[in-house]
């Protein structure tokens, strides 16, 4: 029987999972030019400070690793508004 790596296997299943979160990434950045084109019709600032608030707070509430996703989700909320920023 062959010796397989584990550290392969285990490297391939973070490779697996880098690839969903890029899709869900992608699939937020999509939903948020929705969001910015909903808000200039309806007149409403685009950057709101209680949602980032509420959306690390959730974040902080259902992760197992609350700091380091609450951390991760504060630098994409960073990165959105750049983006926003362009629409």
């Amino acid at each position: 029987m062959e010796n397989i790596d584990p550290l392969k296997t285990i490297r391939q299943e973070i490779n697996k999972t880098d690839e969903e979160i890029v899709k869900l990434l992608d699939k937020r950045f999509e939903i948020v030019k929705t969001v910015v084109a909903v808000k200039k019709q309806l007149g409403i600032p685009i950057f709101q400070k209680e949602r980032e608030k509420e959306v690390i707070s959730k974040v902080g509430n259902i992760s197992k690793n609350s700091k380091e996703s609450q951390n991760i989700f504060k630098k994409i909320i960073n990165e959105t508004k750049k983006f926003e920023e362009k629409l």
